[in-house]
């Protein structure tokens, strides 16, 4: 095996638990099982990498295979990178049947008749899920296998989730390989991203419509005799009416993780006829960022924490329900 091709995948099984290295080896299936046996895999972590290393000096191998065990450590791990969520339009009647065969050639043939180095993998899962890797090379350089790019792909939807680490010149590219291979004619930002996929997934694919969270009663404090009951009563009956209203808008059970949201207003300014404030009716447009660890949560908090007035704004409370609507980007 070529020297390179050996430090990169002991670079890669440096990254695994040690309490995980053996299964995602046995996943992988590049090094046999009797191989396997020779290792102790209840040494230290240097000492599993050191033998698996020298194990995949001694068998020859490429790029491409050991791209492979990458690709198992970033389906184990997805929240290691960042994720951007693309909306596919479709060119008209979406097709009853996707085609894994034909949508790999095609992603294939445009990158490669375009650019030429790039190294391209594929991996299908049981959710209908397409993981595509692409290491990004150029006509006098070799891919860079450590700064890929990740792109998932579920058939039978309109949505692409791309964790990138791609140069500005070959992101159109990647865009026009998947709008070739999906058969659509357009893809748009929808200005969701982050690190947790699964909440990304759940998000746009509406899972569950009435989306659950989990509601901690609110801590009842006590309070001294000499307090009027009667404040405290009604202070009661408000943390209720604002814990029924986020019950409404959020549900009860747990909320996707996302990190960030972002879209696009453009409104009117409103102002006295008389006072002739606005000498242009031209709209007025601004851009508006969210972006917390956990988002809905924390849009969830608000009210709860008396920070903001209840109910909530719609702009805020529709962020899980409503994604495709909410985080809609004018043309131009």
């Amino acid at each position: 095996m070529d020297a390179a091709v050996a430090e990169y995948i002991r670079r890669t099984v440096q990254k695994i638990p040690r309490s995980e290295i053996k299964v995602m080896l046995q996943k992988w299936g590049f090094l046999p099982e009797q191989q396997l046996q020779t290792i102790n895999f209840d040494q230290l972590k240097r000492n599993i990498v050191r033998d698996v290393f020298l194990l995949c000096e001694k068998i020859p191998g490429n790029i491409k295979e050991a791209a492979v065990l990458d690709m198992i450590y970033n389906h184990a791990y997805p929240n290691k990178r960042t994720w951007e969520v693309y909306h596919l339009i479709a060119t008209g009647k979406e097709s009853e049947y996707f085609d894994i065969i034909d949508f790999k050639k095609k992603i294939k043939r445009k990158l490669r008749s375009s650019l030429g180095n790039v190294t391209i993998n594929f991996r299908e899962y049981e959710d209908n899920a397409v993981w595509i890797r692409i290491a990004w090379g150029a006509p006098y350089r070799k891919p860079n296998q450590y700064k890929p790019s990740y792109v998932v792909y579920h058939s039978y939807t309109p949505y692409v989730f791309i964790s990138s680490s791609v140069h500005s010149s070959n992101f159109p590219l990647l865009c026009q390989a998947l709008l070739a291979a999906t058969g659509s004619h357009d893809m748009r930002a929808m200005q969701l991203q982050g690190h947790c996929l699964n909440s990304l997934k759940d998000t746009v694919f509406k899972r569950d419509k009435n989306i659950q969270t989990y509601s901690e009663p609110l801590q009842e404090y006590s309070v001294e005799p000499e307090s009027d009951l009667r404040l405290v009563q009604e202070n009661r009956k408000t943390q209720q009416k604002i814990q029924r209203m986020n019950q409404q808008f959020f549900g009860d059970g747990p909320l996707p993780k996302l990190e960030y949201a972002q879209y696009k207003l453009e409104t009117m300014f409103k102002s006295n006829p008389k006072q002739d404030v606005l000498h242009q009716k031209e709209p007025f447009r601004c851009l508006v960022k969210f972006s917390s660890p956990d988002l809905l949560e924390s849009v969830k908090s608000l009210a709860a924490t008396s920070m903001v007035d209840a109910p909530l704004s719609p702009l805020l409370t529709s962020i899980p329900c409503r994604p495709r609507n909410l985080f809609r980007i004018k043309e131009k």
